[in-house]
């Protein structure tokens, strides 16, 4: 994110551990939550992309620092609309609101790839200009252009983002509402790195599936043991 590649790599590293620990909790104790307890890995990836981004800038490799942005940006403008939608469906319970994270789940990967190959290809509207150095962190400047306006397209990446909470499992609504209120935060906040700041604030919040976990846990066996 912000700051510097240590940032990055120290935060890629602390996700790496977390991730660890949740898979092995879900898998030892609950594997509904299997999917929930690997997100922190896959966070745990996109801010080591960034960490490689910032050596590419710093050290004005052009060739490294486009690249490590190219796969930084699949996660936050393609990986996460799939991904998490995913996430919330192996966790609903209820049969009409699992097919309408299946919609969600189509949605998300055609909207996702609407904003991602442009960059991908580095061609044709939406694609990547330039990554470059906003106050202390950075901004991934893309062209504007294409089917969706930009007020569009940032209107529904953000009710994609606010439909994931009418997931029924309370866990899942209680970490994606913390997300959320961070993305609010940093968009009114750090508007220029808001992309950047974002991930890195959503990446720190999945340590919570942790505890979140851990406290799921606790409430079943003391409400078996009642």
């Amino acid at each position: 994110m912000c700051f510097s590649a240590t940032a990055s790599f120290g935060s890629a590293a602390l996700l790496l551990v977390g991730g660890v620990l949740c898979t092995k909790h879900a898998i030892k104790n609950d594997k509904t939550y299997l999917l929930l307890a690997i997100t922190p890995l896959f966070f745990a990836l996109q801010q080591a992309s960034e960490g490689a981004v910032w050596i590419g800038y710093n050290e004005k490799s052009i060739s490294l620092t486009t690249a490590s942005s190219i796969l930084f940006l699949f996660f936050a403008l393609f990986f996460w609309l799939t991904w998490l939608p995913i996430v919330a469906f192996s966790l609903e319970a209820k049969k009409w609101k699992k097919v309408f994270f299946v919609i969600l789940i189509i949605t998300g990967f055609v909207f996702g790839l609407y904003l991602w190959l442009p960059v991908l290809l580095e061609s044709g509207p939406r694609h990547l200009i330039k990554t470059s150095k906003c106050g202390h962190g950075l901004c991934y400047i893309v062209s504007g252009g294409g089917l969706l306006s930009v007020t569009v397209r940032d209107i529904i990446y953000s009710s994609l983002g606010v439909l994931f909470l009418l997931s029924s499992n309370r866990l899942f609504r209680k970490f994606w509402a913390l997300v959320m209120l961070l993305g609010v935060t940093t968009y009114f906040t750090q508007r220029e790195t808001w992309v950047s700041t974002w991930c890195f604030f959503a990446a720190i919040s999945t340590l919570w599936i942790y505890f979140l976990l851990i406290n799921d846990h606790k409430a079943k066996m003391k409400k078996q043991a009642s």
